[in-house]
């Protein structure tokens, strides 16, 4: 019922911007569908790339089919001393867990192999802390770490201030130094959200301004890695920082442009997807995913190039998200990006593979390789922009507008 995956790899792991991997690491999961012999295969391959840009260098992939997690350590016992024995005779620093970690089982897995162990939320924000270069995204990435880290810190706390077999509690040796830690944790973690919400207001004001200017704004969403930026610089001229490594970009950035004749738009380029996204993170970034929410039109960027299931795969992460959102369909373009590197007849093979989100959304294949394949998205752009504003020029559309929900900040 499990199964060891090993990774061949070169003597040194690269990570996505030719950095060394300097961390020898092993991937974990539970499976609990035994009938699943493919889904699972790509979600650890999008972790694997994850813990390349993170700086990790993946040695093995351990898995084990069960349908139940185990509460106390995640794996059952014969596969945790598997990975006890890995761990020793490959040198392993870092166990890395698809399957989100209770703070229990985090502990409990520390204190037993003796390791750093971390989830794919805490390795989604190890790479968010590295790219994060604005104070909004620090901070949103401070209130989710500490958010997670809550419970775990509380364990420990409790079992460093244990006295005997007595946990800290009321009337207990230890309860002064208990409560005095887990005071100053939620004391830091209402001081983050206190100027989170500062820079929400702000950020308010903006939008609330840009508005006033009568200019619609366009959201550019969609996978990370996917060609956003690339595709945000080409409509607007501007060149901000693209490369191969996840995430970029983690703040929104506004341009008023006008690519047409026909007016200009206010164009956003938004924060990357990732599959499995954990609610958590969701509400720890609410107020940079406030500037998809808020958009009059958002453009669906996926990267065409992509296999068949990888493609099939992001672009439902993407739409789960979105919907998560509120998004409607009547907001969104699906824009399949990179078509230059497809060959002929390709293309129509793929928007096959997409089902029934390639029937239901107007689809556009471009390159930000080639302006010319930009035309057909400018004018889509514009032929949707005049479809809502008819819409919006109804009086119950108004009032529908007005009521439009933004995240709560």
């Amino acid at each position: 019922m499990s199964s060891l995956k090993s990774r061949p790899m070169d003597s040194v792991a690269k990570g996505a911007l030719g950095e060394e991997a300097s961390i020898p690491s092993i991937l974990c999961m539970v499976k609990t569908n035994p009938h699943d012999h493919f889904h699972y295969l790509r979600e650890l391959d999008e972790l694997e790339l994850l813990c390349r840009t993170a700086g990790y260098d993946v040695k093995r992939r351990l898995i084990q089919v069960r349908y139940k997690e185990a509460v106390d350590r995640v794996f059952g016992k014969g596969k945790l001393e598997e990975l006890k024995g890995l761990i020793d005779e490959k040198g392993i620093k870092a166990a890395i867990f698809y399957n989100a970690l209770s703070g229990k089982q985090k502990y409990n897995l520390e204190s037993y192999l003796g390791i750093k162990v971390i989830d794919r939320y805490d390795l989604t924000l190890e790479i968010f802390e590295k790219a994060s270069v604005d104070r909004l995204s620090k901070l949103q990435i401070r209130w989710a770490r500490l958010a997670k880290a809550i419970p775990f810190e509380k364990l420990r706390t409790s079992m460093k201030f244990r006295v005997g077999r007595e946990h800290p509690s009321y009337g207990s040796l230890g309860e002064y130094a208990y409560k005095g830690t887990l005071k100053s944790l939620n004391l830091q973690l209402r001081r983050i959200k206190a100027e989170i919400d500062k820079q929400a207001a702000i950020r308010l004001k903006q939008l609330e301004a840009r508005r006033s200017m009568g200019f619609p704004i366009i959201s550019i969403a969609g996978y990370h890695s996917a060609g956003k930026t690339s595709l945000f610089n080409a409509l607007t001229g501007l060149k901000r920082p693209v490369g191969s490594r996840p995430f970029t970009t983690l703040s929104s950035k506004y341009s008023l442009t006008n690519p047409s004749k026909n007016g200009g738009f206010f164009l956003v380029d938004t924060i990357g997807f990732v599959h499995d996204l954990d609610p958590k993170l969701i509400e720890a970034f609410r107020v940079t995913l406030n500037d998809i929410v808020a958009s009059d039109l958002v453009l669906l960027v996926v990267d065409i190039s992509d296999p068949e299931e990888v493609l099939k795969l992001r672009l439902e992460t993407c739409l789960e998200i979105l919907k998560t959102l509120e998004i409607d369909e009547e907001r969104l373009i699906l824009v399949l990006n990179k078509v230059d590197r497809l060959k002929d007849g390709e293309a129509s093979m793929k928007l096959k593979a997409l089902g029934d989100a390639a029937k239901v959304l107007p689809v556009i294949l471009i390159s930000t390789k080639r302006p010319e394949t930009l035309e057909d998205l400018i004018e889509a752009i514009e032929a949707r922009l005049r479809t809502l504003r008819d819409r919006a020029s109804k009086p119950e559309a108004r009032e529908a507008m007005e009521e439009a929900p933004i995240l709560e900040v």
